[in-house]
Formats: C-alpha cells, structure tokens, sequence
C-alpha cells in the first residue's frame, strides 16, 4: 500500500516524534509498502539516507515557525489546500497531534475517502514548550480535527488518557519501537570508554538539556556519589548552566559533557554505560530513550511519570523514584551500581522485554495491522 507519514515535527527537529516517524518508515518500506514522509520544506538531513531506501520526501512549502517549528502558512489555510499533498495514497497516517500539518492531513485523508490514521506522542500540555502557550488559545478547533481520523494511536496509556479529552474517537494503544537489532549488546563500549579516557563504572544520560528532563535534578544527586563518571549525552537550552554546575557542586572532574552525538555513536555509548538515567520532572509520554537502553542490556533508573512506569515496572527493567527527588535518585544509583547481579536482572529483563514488545519488528506489524483494518472498512 502507498503510506503518507505526515508532521511538522519530522527532522531537522531532533525528538521522538521525528525519530518515530523515521524508523516506522524504514521498517514499513522494508515490508514491501511504498511510503512518503510529508513534512515542511526544510533541509532534513535525512533525504540521502530515505533517497537510498526507496523512501520519498515530500516538502509542504509555507513558512516554518522558528520557535514552534510548525507550518504557519498551512495552519492558516484551508484543509482543501493540502489536498494535492495527499490524493495519490491509500493511507495518511499523521504524527503528533497538535501540529497544523498534522491535524489538516487527517480531515483532508477523510474528506479524500483514504484511510485517515493520526499518532499522539503527547501526554499534558504541562511542560516549558512555547508550542503548548500558544495552542491554548485554540483547544477547541482539536476536536474539530480529532473527529476526521478512522482511528488514532498512542504510543501509551498515559498518552491514550490524554488524546481522549479531546475526542470520541477510537483510540489504541501501539506502543513505540526500537531498533533491537542496531541497539543491542557488546557494541563496542569498552573501546569507546577507552576512546573517552573513561574508568569505572559509567553512569548514562542521554536526552535533551532542558528542564523537564531533569539533568539538573541528576546532576545533584551524582554529586553525592564515588567511583563513577556521569557521562551526559545531548544538547540544549540548559547546557551552559549544568556545566557551572558541575563545577559548584565539585564534580567537574566526574562528568562528561558529550553535547549532540551522533546517531551512529549511540548504540557504542550505551553499551558503555552500567546504568542509565532518564530523570524526568514532568510527563513523558514514553521516552524512547528508555528503550534504546533495555535494548542495550543496560538497567534503567527513570521516574515515576506519565508513560514511563508502564515500561519500566511492567518489564522489571529497573527502578522508580519519584520525579524532582535527589536523595531517592542517588540511591538508586548507588543500589545498581554496587550489585551487579540486580544490573544482569534488570538488563536482562529489558532486552527479553524489547524483543517480545517493543522491536520495530513487533510495533510495525501493530501499526500495519491498523492500516488494513481501515482499509477493510
């Protein structure tokens, strides 16, 4: 079937979103569908790596939001008018649901008798984005929109309670997936360590320096803890002041500061690390990077915060501690990383867990499985 992935939020903006769409795009083209990612007319970075697998690229022009990093032009015009994008496919199947081209995709797929599919990656409205002030004045043109599609997806129960304010349509749980194939263990992570100048026992954090991440709450709580390096993965808002941080609290010599890394280096950088640490202080609908560690083999340490738990506790993949809390954090830590026994439990744990639910082999089929309901109606 001839698939249409749509969203604002596809790359150069670096998140779950675009990273979602990417990879359900690889693994629905290596099916055998032909699949279109629609998104802004902006450099992805991406069109060589789709150009070679077979997947297209087709750029809605208007003018982009440099803060919301949505299409104005088409958040303004017409649904009729992004009809022309989507006319030639079988299925429309829009990505998070608060983005123009996202909400226009479906009621146009609807109005153009194609399967009209939508995905929500969105758990509150309760977090520092600039995009949720803005879309607060325009809450009720949602259920306008969340009427069109067939069917919507979340990637989790939290998520699915939340879209559901919003709408009477059906909505399912699929969750997100991971490549268990490239994330995996014995990647090469010693040599990497050696690459680093790294010894002992490595504490991982990998997402974006902002606040509702937590890296500063992390931060905090490694101060207290010895014989480890904490090495932070990522860019961001935040990044100057964590790193006057480190150097109040003293630990500057123990932490590492990767900024951006590459793609290609991060299943090495998990595969490094004894522990991982996702302490997030507000929802998360599901954090991909959760699964990237299980699927490393790596224990978790994540707080107890939207989707978060149904992956973690369900999987007995590691521990939960309350969001914002340093001391309950560092102890965490600490349990992990002097007994090893519990690290090969909950790795274990993860990985088998990955495998069986959450390979992009699993979620596709989810996914594909939808499309053909729709289809048959």
């Amino acid at each position: 079937m001839k698939v249409a992935l749509v969203s604002d939020w596809y790359y150069p903006k670096v998140g779950g979103v675009a990273s979602h769409m990417h990879d359900l795009a690889l693994k629905l083209s290596e099916m055998g569908h032909e699949v279109t990612i629609v998104t802004n007319d902006r450099v992805t970075g991406k069109e060589e790596e789709l150009g070679a697998k077979g997947i297209g690229l087709l750029k809605v022009p208007g003018v982009v939001s440099p803060i919301l990093e949505v299409n104005l032009t088409y958040g303004l015009k017409s649904t009729r008018e992004l009809t022309p994008f989507l006319e030639d496919f079988d299925v429309v199947h829009s990505h998070h649901a608060f983005t123009p081209l996202s909400l226009k995709a479906v009621k146009a797929a609807r109005n153009l008798e194609k399967a009209s599919l939508l995905t929500t990656h969105s758990i509150s409205f309760s977090h520092e984005s600039r995009l949720w002030s803005a879309l607060g004045l325009t809450i009720p043109l949602f259920s306008h929109y969340l009427r069109y599609p067939h069917k919507i997806i979340a990637v989790s129960k939290a998520s699915k309670a939340f879209v559901s304010h919003f709408t009477d349509t059906s909505v399912e749980v699929v969750p997100n997936g991971v490549d268990d194939k490239r994330f995996r263990p014995s990647q090469g992570g010693e040599e990497l360590k050696e690459e680093l100048g790294i010894e002992g026992n490595v504490v991982l954090y990998v997402s974006r320096m902002s606040y509702r991440k937590g890296p500063h709450v992390l931060l905090n709580a490694f101060a207290g803890i010895e014989d480890a390096t904490l090495v932070m993965a990522g860019s961001g808002e935040m990044l100057p002041f964590l790193k006057a941080q480190a150097r109040f609290l003293g630990v500057e010599d123990h932490v590492r500061f990767l900024g951006y890394v590459p793609d290609e280096m991060l299943p090495r950088l998990y595969d490094m690390a004894d522990v991982f640490v996702l302490p997030s202080t507000t929802a998360e609908a599901f954090g991909i990077v959760v699964l990237e560690a299980m699927a490393s083999g790596v224990p978790v340490i994540a707080t107890d915060v939207g989707g978060i738990p149904e992956i973690v506790r369900e999987s007995e993949s590691g521990l939960l501690v309350p969001p914002g809390n340093e001391l309950e954090l560092r102890k965490a830590i600490e349990r992990l990383l002097k007994n090893e026994e519990l690290r090969e439990f909950y790795g274990k744990n993860g990985r088998r867990t990955v495998e069986e639910r959450y390979s992009w082999d699993v979620v596709a089929r989810q996914v594909e499985e939808r499309y053909l309901e729709v289809l048959s109606r």
